[in-house]
């Protein structure tokens, strides 16, 4: 009786938060499906452009309106999505309305309609609203990075903590669309030919000659010249001036372009020259930059492979990004002229850039101190231009401009430490089941082992990276099938993309267990729940194997209406997966409106008396991957002839419920604990190996006794 009450409540909160989540989060998508295509009609483009007075006729060739004042043109509005189509975490694009004026600046930026679910149903749009603010003001020139603001050239924005692949995909899809605007419609945005290096022109030069011939330059900076830049501050930072009598310049940068022979050839030497090129990759470019003096073009911060802060090339006012290769930092140094400087760095251009080594080029040494109170940033600009002698290129014709790296290749960058620390801990985690016999006949060893995984599945896994997989993954992996499938859309979020890998493989090598048992981060804060309820003695709920195996349904019932939901409407399918509380618990942690709270810190409660109660009957995630598990491969979790009849020790410890009356293991609901197993190995607790030996001790009880017999004869 006291189960069938529990059971209900349950399933009233569940109804409950349905029926929540379909009025609280229904009307933003139909407000966002009605927005899109009506902001002409409903005035909300005036917010973008507040002293137009009109907009004017759709330029069917470009999708893109002018907007006016009177008749002087102040720029064009455009909808993202007629230009780009960058997938977010959803699988879908997001749509923008975008306005840039006639220089190219941003003037605004609307939301109009997205399928991004941490907004729909998590954090909210507020949030989402705040970041597009940001870009008012900003260029389609500038290079704009979501992230921590820091100083040097590059425009940072602020992104959003638990939503890093949504921000950095609406970035891209801004500013990829306002460049492909700008260069058809503003002047100093078109698109030009590369110029392509002459391998085959070289000349031996000294380093006096090249820099002579002006194949290096020079840009050097005394202290007074920065000084002077900062004489009508207050700031003070990097650029004070050293004590004592000022016998070296601020600094002395010589920086060169090395693709061209002549140039690199001759500074590098032939072995470096050749694993420069290398190591670039086709069609990147490289410049070397060196320096002297009291300052370096390198802060105290930098990161070895990152983007300099300090530095800023730039052609045509448009920024190139240069990236450290990392070139000298493990390597001998065989440059007859590299080495001798006090910091010697050589950064790659990506082929992508759209970057012309034919034409000038600009480098700028960034100089910075802080202002004020709040110490805000003060930059300072030294530049010098740079360009080659024509007989070092040619031009083909026809050459289209370069792409910017994809969405995913960004977020991968900026998310490599975590996805380094993550394999390294699926490594581990295989080991762990590869030597799981040796590791479980060491029971205090194995269970810190799995205690000390669990916490890092929870805290790294699942709070840090985001980790969770849920059930709106499936959702989006239904729709490509039935739509366009296309591998980008699931490469956005690398933690969640390798999980998902990782996951699918095991699935059919031992079914479910891997990742219910130790990758999902709810599942592991249920299992600190029962941990507590142990030791604060809270008495189990005792169910019984039959109302057990009926209970399993439920998970396959709640899993086959999402995904029959999710056909028909993925925004209702989105709505009616809140019966998953991960987003509350995991990725909100907790941080949400209380409906989502209550039911998520209900699931916690239950699981004090019923141990895993969400996994084993209502999760329908675990319902999908142990239906696909069901293929599995293996039954590696051993088994002797004694389980099941007679002993059933291994059946009453199984928290789980996967071991059957007749001591069979039904890997559809087995989380592989391994506790099982540690019982199998261990002598001192497995039934079937203390009856051997105490049959044992019989067996030499006995010849002892007859030899003892013989001897008394």
């Amino acid at each position: 009786m006291l189960l069938g009450h529990v059971l209900k409540i349950r399933f009233t909160i569940v109804l409950l938060l349905f029926a929540l989540g379909t009025t609280l989060h229904a009307s933003p998508g139909d407000n966002q499906a009605a927005t899109s295509g009506d902001w002409r009609e409903n005035g909300s483009w005036q917010e973008i452009f507040a002293t137009a007075s009109h907009v004017g006729e759709k330029d069917a060739s470009l999708t893109i309106w002018p907007v006016y004042r009177g008749a002087v043109l102040l720029g064009y509005l455009f909808e993202s999505s007629d230009f780009v189509a960058i997938p977010g975490f959803s699988g879908e694009s997001v749509n923008l309305l975008v306005g840039i004026d006639v220089h190219g600046k941003f003037t605004g930026v609307k939301l109009l309609k997205h399928h991004e679910p941490i907004f729909l149903h998590g954090l909210g749009e507020p949030p989402l609203l705040e970041f597009i603010r940001q870009y008012a003001g900003l260029s389609a020139t500038d290079n704009i990075k979501v992230g921590r603001q820091r100083a040097g050239a590059n425009v940072y924005i602020d992104g959003i903590t638990k939503a890093t692949a949504s921000v950095v995909a609406i970035n891209e899809t801004i500013l990829l669309s306002a460049l492909k605007v700008a260069r058809e419609t503003l002047d100093g945005f078109e698109p030009h030919s590369v110029a392509k290096v002459h391998e085959a022109v070289f000349s031996p030069m000294s380093w006096d000659e090249l820099v002579q011939q002006g194949f290096v330059n020079r840009l050097s900076i005394s202290h007074a010249q920065v000084a002077a830049a900062f004489e009508d501050t207050s700031a003070h930072g990097m650029a004070s001036e050293p004590g004592g009598e000022q016998t070296e310049p601020f600094i002395d940068i010589y920086y060169a372009y090395l693709n061209v022979p002549t140039v690199g050839l001759n500074i590098l030497g032939e072995e470096d020259y050749q694993r420069m090129l290398r190591e670039m990759g086709p069609g990147a470019q490289a410049i070397g930059v060196m320096s002297n003096g009291y300052a370096s073009f390198i802060d105290e911060d930098f990161v070895p492979g990152s983007v300099p802060d300090r530095l800023v090339v730039k052609q045509q006012d448009l920024p190139i990004e240069i990236r450290d290769m990392n070139f000298y930092d493990y390597d001998e140094v065989h440059s007859p002229y590299f080495g001798g400087f006090d910091t010697s760095k050589i950064f790659r251009i990506k082929a992508q850039s759209d970057f012309d080594p034919g034409a000038p080029w600009e480098l700028s040494f960034i100089v910075s101190r802080s202002k004020g109170r709040l110490f805000e940033p003060v930059n300072a600009r030294f530049s010098s231009e740079y360009q080659l002698s024509a007989k070092f290129f040619f031009y083909e014709q026809n050459v289209e401009t370069p792409k910017r790296d994809a969405p995913w290749v960004v977020i991968w960058k900026n998310r490599l430490v975590e996805v380094v620390i993550l394999l390294a801990s699926l490594v581990i985690l295989t080991g762990i089941f590869v030597f799981q016999h040796k590791l479980t006949r060491y029971p205090k060893l194995f269970h810190r082992l799995r205690w000390g995984y669990l916490w890092f599945t929870l805290l790294f896994v699942g709070w840090y990276a985001q980790g969770q997989l849920s059930v709106v993954n499936i959702f989006t992996i239904f729709q490509a099938l039935l739509d366009d499938f296309n591998l980008s859309d699931y490469l956005i979020d690398p933690v969640l993309f390798i999980l998902w890998i990782y996951v699918f493989i095991s699935l059919f090598v031992m079914g479910r267990g891997l990742f219910c048992g130790w990758l999902c981060p709810f599942g592991a804060l249920q299992e600190m729940a029962a941990w507590l309820a142990k030791k604060l003695r809270i008495p189990q709920l005792k169910i019984s194997f039959r109302t057990h195996t009926r209970l399993w349904r439920l998970k396959y019932i709640v899993l086959i209406l999402l995904v029959g939901t999710s056909l028909y409407s993925l925004t209702a399918a989105e709505i009616l997966s809140e019966v998953e509380p991960f987003k509350t618990a995991i990725t909100l942690v907790f941080v949400r409106s209380w409906p989502f709270v209550l039911y998520a810190v209900g699931l916690l409660v239950v699981s004090l008396f019923v141990h895993k109660a969400y996994c084993r009957y209502l999760c329908p995630l675990g319902a999908g991957l142990a239906m696909l598990g069901w293929f599995h491969r293996f039954e590696w979790l051993s088994r002797r002839s004694e389980c099941g009849n007679p002993c059933q020790l291994c059946k009453n410890k199984c928290e789980i419920g996967a071991i059957t009356p007749a001591g069979d293991i039904d890997y559809n609901e087995c989380i592989q604990c391994l506790e099982c197993i540690v019982y199998y190995n261990n002598d001192e607790l497995c039934p079937p190996l203390i009856n051997r030996e105490k049959q044992k001790q019989r067996q030499l009880t006995d010849v002892q006794l007859i030899k003892a017999i013989k001897v008394g004869q």
